[in-house]
């Protein structure tokens, strides 16, 4: 027995029906396909802009206030802000960074002015930049070289502070982009960073104090005449958790903001946004595949009268299985073979080329899709009419026509 000969006389005798049949099929995978595309396009924006990105996971704490003045930040503000979160928000996973500050300008030996910063060091978990090294200055103008600062040598009098020498400050020069993180925002055109080390050094030499002692006198009363902490910023790991924290802080009368202070629950949109296209693909994946059942289940119908005729010739029901199988899953491979080039070449449109894993997922989810409706029409469709006697065949062919 020729199987290849038959089953492509098979073929032929409903190709009619096939031309309608098949195209829809491809057609329903191109739109689950494109779909997928679209979805995950979205998906890997929304991770790069929100979820992967270090400005949506901090919230920035300027001053305290009450109902009567405004605060400068101190040193122990960070004490009891983790106080608050560990009671408030337990097994919270997040950090705080503070920015320092010299708010007054600084000359150097060319007298170009600069308003000196700094950050808590372990500000380099976040910021997108190395650490800042001891001894350096970082502007965006200047590189190479050194730059000499000229100190005041501050005395704190009663009733004020004069300052009638200087100290000089060499520092190596180094150029930095400022766009690069969260913490270095444009405040001035002049601003300029250095080490925290450093920044503790300059500090020392101004006021003659020993930074330990700074702080302590600092948070007492602060008779330096400077804000030192220019604010911090509040680094919340899980995005869902940032308005949460930034409730508390505004509970303890911290003045804050952070991207999403302005959106009504900005992160439960996103994940609202995800799960209705999550459950759209779903649902498209469920109707393409019940379609296609659908569709073969249309065309073994077609196939009765045939299917009975086999079986008058002796035909077993392993034989038309064979038979039919042959068939439908040469159908199933090139719609599949078909189906995999288009998802390439869309995905790598939209999704871009080094995003492979995603273009895979797709191509891996939309394949076993076909793996497992074939399987259910071969394995149980098809059999359920090979199983039938040739007079219901006959009969149900009539019927169907």
């Amino acid at each position: 027995m020729n199987y290849k000969t038959i089953s492509n006389l098979l073929l032929k005798k409903s190709n009619k029906y096939l031309k309608v049949s098949i195209p829809l099929f491809v057609f329903s995978l191109i739109l689950l396909s494109i779909f997928s595309t679209l979805f995950l396009n979205q998906y890997i924006q929304v991770k790069k802009d929100f979820i992967n990105n270090y400005n949506t996971h901090i919230i920035e704490a300027y001053y305290t206030n009450d109902q009567s003045s405004i605060h400068e930040l101190k040193f122990s503000d960070e004490n009891l802000i983790r106080e608050k979160l560990k009671e408030q928000i337990p097994n919270l996973d997040y950090d705080i960074v503070k920015k320092y500050q010299i708010n007054f300008s600084v000359e150097d030996e060319n007298g170009r002015s600069f308003f000196l910063y700094a950050l808590s060091k372990n500000a380099q978990d976040f910021s997108g930049i190395n650490e800042l090294e001891n001894n350096s200055l970082y502007t965006d103008s200047l590189e190479g070289g050194y730059s000499t600062l000229n100190l005041p040598v501050i005395l704190i009098k009663q009733g004020g502070f004069i300052s009638n020498k200087t100290v000089e400050y060499k520092l190596k020069n180094c150029n930095e982009n400022f766009s690069k993180s969260p913490f270095f925002s444009n405040e001035n055109s002049e601003q300029a960073f250095v080490g925290f080390d450093t920044y503790k050094n300059i500090i020392e030499m101004m006021y003659g104090t020993k930074w330990d002692t700074f702080e302590k006198q600092f948070d007492e009363s602060n008779t330096f005449g400077i804000q030192a902490i220019n604010r911090m910023f509040i680094y919340v790991k899980d995005l869902n958790k940032v308005e949460s924290v930034a409730r508390v802080l505004d509970y303890m009368g911290f003045s804050t903001n952070y991207t999403f202070k302005a959106f009504d629950n900005f992160s439960l949109s996103i994940e609202n946004t995800i799960f209705i296209s999550m459950f759209l693909s779903i649902a498209i994946f469920l109707i393409t595949a019940v379609y296609i059942i659908l569709s073969f289940n249309s065309y073994l119908k077609v196939q009765q009268k045939d299917i009975g005729i086999l079986k008058h010739y002796k035909y077993t029901e392993k034989m038309i299985n064979r038979l039919y199988s042959k068939n439908i899953n040469k159908t199933f491979i090139n719609t599949g073979i078909f189906i995999a080039l288009f998802i390439i070449i869309i995905g790598s449109v939209f999704l871009g080329i080094k995003q492979y894993l995603y273009i895979g997922l797709i191509l891996s989810v939309v394949l076993a899709l076909l793996c497992v409706v074939n399987r259910i029409i071969v394995l149980f469709l098809l059999r359920k009419y090979t199983n039938k006697n040739i007079i219901e065949l006959l009969k149900k062919s009539k019927e169907f026509e």
